[in-house]
């Protein structure tokens, strides 16, 4: 089975559980309407959008907003569909497309997001295809983590082979790099959010076992068990109260401008 197989598969089986389990951080949402308070409207894209959860958030936040919400798993899709129509969002429509196939409008779009998903997307692809896609004012916000972030969160400290499974992620130097590379296109900002967590380990346990990151799809189911009873002892030697592990995640987000 090809990576790309896997995780399409992976993305099917956790789409039901997948807004359940993932964490949604609300401080980008606020800094991106911060950016686009001049802007009556918005015609915008979301890549990678999976179940919706970001997505309600920019109907939230953002005025007038009409977004194509871009995914290239079907079930992920029907499931985006269902949430923002139950929360009586209309202004939408949803594409089933992997990001090298993408077509979109020509200078068309005001924005073009995509929240923790850029590690899953040939990276000046997607640049190329977002310059194209937005007009003069336009602007494309990625939201991720960088291998260094994703190594102090709670499962890079203690999740066994965490980090070096964790191979997909872009550095911040690379990602800088590709957008100078990319003609017409250049980095406005690269803005890090630190966040105080707090979780319990049974909480911690049903994440892993949902597979609420990508990441726990690309260990054997075997080799998984294994990593969970380490995890499970080396919570246990840090941390005193099981039902309050406090940790520090990070992210980062870029604000990409055409030049």
């Amino acid at each position: 089975m090809t990576d790309q197989s896997a995780m399409y598969d992976h993305f099917s089986e956790v789409a039901d559980v997948y807004r359940d389990v993932r964490t949604t951080d609300l401080a980008p949402i606020h800094h991106i309407r911060d950016r686009l308070t001049q802007r009556d409207k918005v015609m915008a894209a979301d890549i990678g959008c999976g179940a919706g959860r970001y997505d309600r958030l920019l109907f939230e936040h953002l005025p007038n907003l009409h977004l194509i919400c871009i995914d290239a798993n079907p079930e992920m899709l029907e499931r985006l569909n269902r949430y923002l129509s139950a929360s009586g969002i209309r202004d939408f429509e949803s594409r089933a497309s992997r990001v090298e196939e993408l077509e979109l409008p020509d200078s068309a779009l005001d924005c073009v997001f995509t929240f923790n998903a850029v590690h899953h997307f040939d990276f000046p692809i997607f640049l190329s295809k977002a310059q194209q896609a937005i007009n003069q004012e336009g602007r494309i916000f990625v939201y991720t983590r960088t291998p260094r972030q994703n190594a102090q969160s709670v499962w890079g400290r203690h999740f066994p082979d965490f980090p070096e499974k964790e191979a997909r992620l872009y550095d911040l130097e690379r990602m800088k790099g590709w957008i100078g590379e990319t003609r017409g296109l250049r980095l406005c900002e690269a803005r890090a959010f630190r966040y105080a967590r707090q979780s319990s380990l049974e909480r911690l346990l049903e994440q892993v076992r949902s597979k609420h990151y990508s990441t726990f799809s690309l260990y054997a189911s075997d080799a998984l068990e294994i990593a969970i009873e380490g995890f499970t002892d080396n919570i246990r030697r840090h941390f005193d109260d099981l039902s309050c592990i406090a940790w520090h995640d990070e992210n980062t987000l870029l604000e990409i401008a055409r030049d």
